[in-house]
């Protein structure tokens, strides 16, 4: 998952009952190349969007768009070829494998990875939502493209435990044709070529188009419809980028009033997002992520830094004037480190350990960056100082997220090795809070020991290191200034 480009741009602007029908659409249906389909609604009335409570949700990123972070045993099958033969997404994933076996492996990974129990598990923890990634291929899939349809019944088997487990949902379109940015989530690390078509654009809003269908299908469990995940500024023209919302605006409306609109900030701050927004909207969602991880200033910083950079890099967001769309924090995560397996794609390296491409010394806050320990993927070779930074990381965010804003959606669920980004098992660690909060506050001489901490580390920078801190925080002031 390549998410440079969120904490930049942050950076920068602060410093039931399930159905017993098989489904809405046939598997050949629902990846139809059609340009639309019939509405199956006409729009309705008062929308039940009022009494919403807090948005307190989690991803299931990695499901229905695989990413090698997520689940890189998917991928290691593939370490015996040559480097530049191994996959790196699922466009790759599926071209290597052929359509057979790779629709074999998905469906086993589709119907395994996420199944009732872990909703279950979610709703005790007190998540409210799931905002569910689906890449465009399920909906609408070309014979030239390598893509393997058929997700869409496994969608419903979800919505239909969402519906049974009282969990809101929010579809997602995570990947669209071309790639609206060029990363891996986005299903094609490739150069991005969305916008440069039509075609691109009218298969996308079919897409949305059936997305939609899906939602006023399964109105007791759908609330939120994203119509695209991180378009990059950097590559289109935000004017361009806010036509195309305005055309799913549209498309939608046309179809349901009771669903949240949900775009995404593009990554441009929270100063220009009025640039993406029509006064006309109702029931609208801006979409933002959050992390610290993905910049080479921030990575830097020391854990009682981290904690202070939250307040620093929300400010604007809360600043915001949310009178005609509210903010939700749609990823964010417990990660100040990147040395998660395949996290700034797969076959490259770490800012950590200075193995990234264009990173020419190791970024972190000591003399020694090595990703073992507290920032390897052993959790339980995690130091209970670690933990405790964990549980005070994500406190910080959630008290803004949770009571500031419209609410958040944790990145992500689960995943198989990545401990900072699961969830789920930071429930199971105590590093994460159950809803009502049940965490247990820290004693006075815990907070001590992490202060304490901080300043041995701080301390404890390589004398050539410490100025690139100094340059860093300087870079900060200037730009608050």
């Amino acid at each position: 998952m390549q998410r440079f480009c969120q904490a930049v741009a942050l950076a920068l602007s602060v410093l039931s009952v399930t159905r017993a029908s098989p489904g809405l659409f046939s598997a050949e249906e629902a990846s139809s190349s059609t340009e639309s389909v019939e509405d199956i609604s006409e729009p309705t009335g008062s929308p039940r969007l009022s009494d919403i409570e807090i948005i307190r949700g989690v991803n299931l990123g990695g499901v229905f768009l695989i990413e090698p972070f997520i689940r890189p045993s998917l991928f290691d099958q593939f370490n015996s070829s040559s480097p530049s033969e191994i996959p790196v997404d699922e466009w790759t994933f599926t071209e290597k494998l052929g359509k057979e076996e790779a629709k074999r492996q998905l469906e086993d990974h589709w119907d395994t990875f996420v199944t009732k129990e872990h909703l279950e598990s979610l709703a005790e923890s007190g998540i409210n939502w799931i905002r569910i990634p689906i890449g465009y291929w399920a909906f609408n899939l070309t014979d030239d493209e390598p893509f393997v349809d058929g997700q869409v019944p496994y969608i419903e088997r979800i919505l239909g435990w969402a519906q049974e487990t009282g969990l809101k949902v929010e579809l997602d379109l995570h990947g669209a044709p071309g790639s609206q940015n060029g990363y891996d989530n986005s299903g094609h690390r490739v150069t991005p070529e969305w916008l440069h078509s039509r075609t691109n654009v009218d298969r996308t809003l079919d897409a949305v188009r059936k997305m939609t269908q899906l939602a006023v299908y399964w109105e007791d469990a759908v609330y939120g419809i994203q119509i695209l995940n991180e378009p990059s500024r950097w590559k289109w023209p935000v004017s361009d980028i806010l036509e195309f919302y305005n055309e799913a605006y549209d498309l939608v409306r046309s179809m349901t009033n009771d669903v949240y609109f949900v775009i995404h900030d593009t990554f441009l701050g929270p100063n220009e997002w009025s640039t993406l927004v029509s006064s006309n909207w109702t029931n609208a969602l801006m979409d933002t992520h959050i992390y610290q991880m993905f910049d080479n200033y921030i990575i830097t910083l020391n854990e009682s830094a981290h904690i202070d950079m939250v307040a620093t890099m929300a400010e604007n967001v809360t600043r915001f004037d949310r009178s005609s769309i509210g903010v939700v924090v749609g990823e964010f995560s417990a990660a100040t480190h990147d040395c998660t397996k395949y996290i700034n794609g797969l076959g490259r390296g770490s800012r950590w350990e200075g193995t990234l491409e264009y990173v020419d010394h190791p970024l972190c806050p000591f003399e020694n960056c090595t990703c073992t320990g507290d920032y390897g993927s052993d959790y339980t070779a995690f130091s209970d100082h670690y933990k405790r930074f964990l549980r005070r990381y994500i406190d910080s965010q959630l008290s803004i997220y949770d009571r500031e804003l419209a609410g958040w959606f944790y990145w992500n669920f689960r995943t198989e090795s990545a401990p900072e980004w699961d969830y789920m098992l930071g429930v199971e660690q105590g590093w994460i809070p159950k809803f009502p909060r049940t965490a247990i506050p820290m004693t006075s001489d815990e907070e001590s020991e992490i202060s304490a901490t901080d300043l041995v580390s701080s301390a404890s920078l390589s004398p050539t290191f410490t100025p690139y801190v100094i340059f860093s925080v300087l870079a900060f002031a200037l730009i608050l200034s």
